[in-house]
């Protein structure tokens, strides 16, 4: 299986919310993650910058296209009430 890159807007203002969502997010995939962890050498979730990006993107790299999913939209939805807030 390949890996899925997500190039996520990450501000500023939002590296705690950005934090705090990454946990929460591990914490539901729990199973998933020690499932990933018994059949492949791979990370489940890899999360780094990259300075060509600039330093409001956040790169990301899955190994499931579902999980990879699942986060951007959640991710979507967090900084949408973050800003409402």
């Amino acid at each position: 299986m390949g890996d899925v890159v997500l190039h996520l807007p990450v501000e500023a203002n939002e590296d705690v919310l950005f934090g705090a969502f990454v946990s929460r997010f591990m914490e539901s995939r729990s199973i998933e993650v020690e499932r990933l962890a018994a059949s492949s050498d791979a990370p489940y979730l890899m999360i780094r910058s990259d300075p060509a990006l600039g330093d409001a993107v956040r790169v990301l790299i899955f190994q499931e296209h579902g999980a990879a999913s699942a986060f951007s939209s959640g991710w979507d939805r967090e900084r949408r009430r973050g800003k409402a807030a």
